[in-house]
């Protein structure tokens, strides 16, 4: 166990080299059109289990304006020991900390699966105003992920607050991930 000081909170993780490879080559061009930016999330999600850095999802943030990748994130639970650690929220995370602000108006979210009950939560006070996902949570669950519970109407749920949600879209290729990830065993949690 580790030990640290009482009042010192680690909420970090380090990204995998790859990954930040892939975005400084992307970081600022352009991916027009949803699918094409929705494929690159599920590229993400497929190195994370090729590379063995954690599970089969991917995400990244662009800028609704102008179509350019603003950052990425991709499932970390495992290597980083932080339960929070899903690609959605490392993206936000990543996005926010690249901006230096909390609210991503203006951006929007491709992720290579729905959103799981935390990430579904997190979404409208990230301040995206677009979500474009994959997979259903279906595959998710049955590779043997725990969604948690969420309300059935979440798409609804979300447009209600002024976010634009799209899909699912490439189902068979957002599956990918899912079906390398049980070819490999990798942990499922």
């Amino acid at each position: 166990m580790n030990t640290l000081p009482n009042n010192i909170l680690t909420p970090s993780i380090t990204m995998p080299e790859w990954l930040m490879e892939i975005e400084q080559a992307y970081l600022g061009k352009q991916m027009l059109g949803d699918e094409t930016k929705l494929l690159f999330a599920i590229e993400l999600a497929k190195e994370n289990v090729c590379h063995e850095t954690g599970g089969p999802f991917g995400a990244a943030i662009f800028d609704i304006r102008t179509d350019e990748l603003v950052a990425v994130g991709v499932n970390s639970v495992v290597p980083a020991n932080q339960s929070w650690a899903h690609a959605e929220m490392t993206a936000f995370s990543h996005a926010q900390a690249r901006l230096e602000t909390y609210d991503l108006k203006g951006c929007l979210l491709a992720t290579s699966c729905e959103p799981c009950s935390m990430c579904f939560g997190a979404t409208p006070w990230s301040g995206v105003e677009k979500l474009i996902y994959g997979a259903e949570g279906s595959s998710a669950r049955r590779v043997g992920f725990d969604e948690g519970d969420k309300v059935t109407d979440w798409q609804n749920a979300l447009e209600q607050r002024g976010i634009r949600v799209v899909g699912p879209l490439l189902k068979e290729k957002a599956e990918e991930p899912f079906e390398l990830y049980r070819s490999m065993s990798g942990v499922v949690y």
